[in-house]
């Protein structure tokens, strides 16, 4: 557990810091595009997991906990290794840091951010989105094992192309998608469409979540009601995969938003907060 809590809270240094880096280093009109890159991570690394359940039944926890720990340290050495310095960042660090301090520390700071009612509404629906997810994750595996008992291994597999290949398509798409709503909102500010003059290049994106996650919760019923024999283990793990592709769509776009709505000076702390969301929605499950 100790183990654990050290892995979690090094997770939680690491990824304000990263996507403050994709806010500065990629122009707004690409931005979602390039938080759904990085968050696709999440769903290679739950692909690896559901194939973790092979392992676990073959060579037990130890083993794979131990394996699991050595792909987590080649990671870190690559990522020393291949990824460059940030010489600008290093030059003017020490000038930046005295700018930050005159401006506010970290509360005055979260006070600000969270006081601008978009914001307020994001961390709202992602902390439910959280939620939701999370009950599918931790829970999923254990229904499904209950209802179809003797398709366990069948599972494993295919959980893992739907989550890694399904689940990362999605928040690619997604992205690629909310980029191009932007985009096209930014070219037709002149028109006569009621509709494109309702949004503004920020909240346009934020379209595809809503409807993503709206279209997610029948796929999710079906998927949840799909039980009795080896056709419905077919049609549960269908609907399942539907509900992922149009359910992981969010996690880009909402991050651009999140960005662009509080500014550059403030990313680091934004995205900060918007990971405590995800920690709360950790006590779902329970």
């Amino acid at each position: 557990l100790v183990a654990r809590i050290i892995m979690g809270g090094a997770c939680a240094f690491a990824v304000p810091a990263a996507y403050t880096l994709i806010s500065e280093k990629v122009s707004e009109d690409k931005l979602a595009l390039a938080n759904s890159f990085y968050g696709s991570g999440v769903y290679v690394g739950g692909a690896l997991a559901s194939l973790s359940l092979l392992l676990d039944n073959n060579f037990g926890w130890r083993i794979t906990l131990e394996t699991i720990a050595g792909f987590g340290f080649v990671s870190v050495m690559v990522a020393g290794l291949v990824l460059p310095s940030d010489s600008l960042r290093m030059i003017n660090g020490a000038g930046s840091e005295e700018k930050s301090k005159q401006e506010g520390g970290l509360f005055s700071d979260a006070s600000d951010i969270l006081s601008i009612p978009r914001v307020q509404f994001i961390y709202l629906a992602s902390f439910v989105r959280f939620c939701s997810g999370l009950l599918i994750g931790v829970w999923a595996a254990p229904y499904y094992k209950q209802a179809f008992p003797d398709s366990s291994a069948e599972y494993a597999l295919i959980n893992a192309i739907i989550v890694g290949a399904i689940g990362m398509s999605s928040g690619i798409l997604g992205g690629y998608v909310a980029d191009s709503l932007g985009a096209r909102v930014k070219d037709s500010r002149d028109s006569g469409s009621v509709l494109l003059r309702s949004f503004d290049e920020s909240n346009i994106r934020l379209l595809l979540p809503i409807v993503g996650n709206l279209l997610a919760i029948p796929s999710w019923y079906l998927t949840m009601h799909s039980v009795g024999s080896e056709e419905s283990f077919k049609g549960a793990m269908f609907w399942l995969g539907i509900e992922y592709l149009v359910a992981e769509c969010w996690f880009g776009p909402t991050i651009a938003v999140l960005q662009s709505t509080v500014g550059k000076s403030r990313t680091g702390t934004a995205q900060g907060l918007f990971v405590l969301t995800g920690a709360l929605g950790n006590l779902a499950p329970t």
